[in-house]
């Protein structure tokens, strides 16, 4: 009897230390309300870091985030059909919001290959001497600041190839009876006809793309709304050229 007696005191001490393991182990449960956080009310009585809803879950348990990630305000989806029926199909919304700029060795690539001399110099610059000039406004690479071509469009940039191209009018006008990709079946086209009426095949060469009635039609109005027919034929081929090079 004495002997399992002993035993028994001998185990306690084992028992014992198990049981206060097992208690340590037991976690209390987490404090704070784990539900979903209730939508952002915009309260302008209350700080917005108050309102409910604006944080992803509890400050203390997870990594802040704003409720709305966008600008706070949400679009009805037939206010953004509204507005896409507007601005016009992909093709031309494309082109409003995605517009880049004509590179400025592309640009003179365009002048050389419609006759124009890049390295001709005049009292009155020529158009090469613009646009050779022109690189801080036509945002040219400046490799020392370690600064590259700018691909978008600024005012000064677009503003400087339009005058660069009514500079260059005069010569491409002269010269594209000899501009090979010019000539249909062998045969240079001149840029305006006997009557100072644009020809269709001339602008579609001066542009790159096929030329339709309302391209024509806006030529001859330049050209017939001028103060002279020359200075209309030169603002012609220039708007013609900068509109094509501008996403216009």
């Amino acid at each position: 009897m004495k002997r399992i007696i002993s035993t028994f005191l001998r185990g306690a001490p084992l028992a014992l230390a198990a049981g206060l393991f097992a208690t340590a182990c037991v976690q209390e449960p987490p404090s704070g309300n784990l539900s979903r956080p209730s939508p952002v009310i915009d309260d302008p009585t209350t700080d917005f870091e108050n309102q409910p809803g604006v944080f992803a879950g509890d400050e203390d348990n997870t990594h802040s985030h704003m409720g709305d990630l966008g600008e706070g305000v949400f679009k009805d989806p037939f206010e953004v059909l509204a507005q896409r029926q507007e601005e016009g199909p992909p093709e031309v919304r494309t082109r409003l919001h995605s517009c880049q700029k004509l590179q400025n060795n592309a640009l003179q690539n365009v002048l050389t290959s419609l006759g124009v001399n890049i390295d001709g110099t005049a009292q009155v610059p020529t158009a090469g001497q613009l646009f050779k000039g022109g690189g801080g406004a036509l945002g040219a690479a400046s490799y020392d600041a370690r600064v590259g071509e700018a691909v978008v469009w600024s005012a000064a940039g677009a503003a400087k190839l339009f005058d660069i191209f009514v500079q260059a009018a005069p010569e491409i006008i002269a010269n594209l009876p000899n501009v090979d990709q010019c000539k249909v079946d062998g045969v240079g086209v001149e840029m305006f006809d006997a009557n100072n009426q644009c020809n269709r095949d001339a602008i579609a060469c001066i542009t790159g793309r096929p030329a339709t009635d309302s391209h024509v039609a806006i030529c001859n109005k330049v050209v017939t709304s001028a103060s002279d027919v020359e200075k209309g034929k030169r603002i012609a081929v220039g708007t013609m050229m900068a509109a094509a090079h501008s996403c216009e």
